[in-house]
């Protein structure tokens, strides 16, 4: 069932954008967001942290409204904190991605919704992977674990720089069925998966069909290459200053640098909705 129909949807990544390192929200950008959703904007988040990172976010805002969870890989309830939308890697992929990186050596490691299954050899790893869900649990032979099995979102393999162009070729030749994004972090090459067609702009779209909201009038703010897909999605787009120069080049606008970047981005936007 839709939701009723809402003027227009305003739509934040977190780490680097609408929280700083403690998850605190500038008082900027707190009052801007309580306004807006005076004025009837919904406001929510997309992130591809998992939900119990996103949850206490939202409710210390007293959002309401879906959230966009794990890169577009889950739909939960502001509200309520429900999942209402998961899109899972089916589990004989995540099988054969787990595969390979077992065999050049790299950690691994599967989320569900809420919380990360890892290897042993990932547990150097942990402070980085954190950045996506606190609950961690590490598993002697996660490759056969079955607590993962009911529904993984997003799978996190962590290589040596030296073996990730290897593992990239491997993972080529088995992961068919996924959208993969390498990057660097935690001092190695970070590869993340999650079902075909799976994105912040495709969860963004869902969210905003439940809603009733015209891409038309919808904006997005990030910092990021995930949120490029958002961007692309949007009718307005705004890259945080720090953002990678490709990541801005995908962006209709920039914001310039300083705290209360969410608060210039919904007044600039706002003002120019109607």
């Amino acid at each position: 069932m839709s939701e009723p129909a809402a003027r227009a949807l305003f739509a934040a990544d977190l780490d680097g954008t609408l929280v700083d390192r403690a998850d605190r929200v500038h008082p900027r950008d707190r009052e801007a967001i309580a306004r807006a959703r005076a004025a009837g904007v919904v406001v929510t988040i997309a992130t591809g942290r998992l939900t119990s990172r996103t949850h206490p976010v939202a409710r210390d805002l007293g959002l309401d409204a879906p959230l966009v969870c794990a890169d577009g890989g889950v739909i939960a309830c502001g509200a309520t904190e429900r999942v209402l939308a998961r899109r899972a890697i089916a589990v004989g992929e995540v099988e054969r991605i787990l595969g390979e990186l077992v065999r050049c050596g790299a950690s691994s490691f599967v989320f569900t919704h809420e919380a990360i299954h890892g290897c042993e050899r990932g547990h150097a790893y942990h402070p980085y992977v954190s950045g996506w869900s606190h609950d961690i649990t590490t598993h002697g032979d996660v490759l056969s674990a079955e607590i993962w099995r009911a529904g993984p979102v997003m799978v996190v393999g962590v290589a040596p720089r030296e073996a990730a162009d290897e593992l990239a070729a491997a993972l080529a030749a088995v992961a068919t069925e996924v959208e993969v994004l390498r990057f660097a972090g935690g001092g190695a090459e970070v590869f993340r998966f999650v079902s075909r067609g799976v994105d912040k702009g495709s969860g963004l779209a869902d969210v905003a069909r439940r809603l009733g909201v015209a891409r038309e009038r919808a904006c997005v703010v990030g910092d990021w290459h995930n949120d490029v897909p958002m961007f692309d999605w949007a009718a307005r787009s705004f890259a945080m200053a720090h953002a990678p120069d490709e990541v801005k080049q995908r962006a209709s606008d920039v914001l310039d640098p300083g705290e209360g970047a969410i608060a210039r981005a919904l007044d600039a936007w706002l003002a120019a909705l109607d």
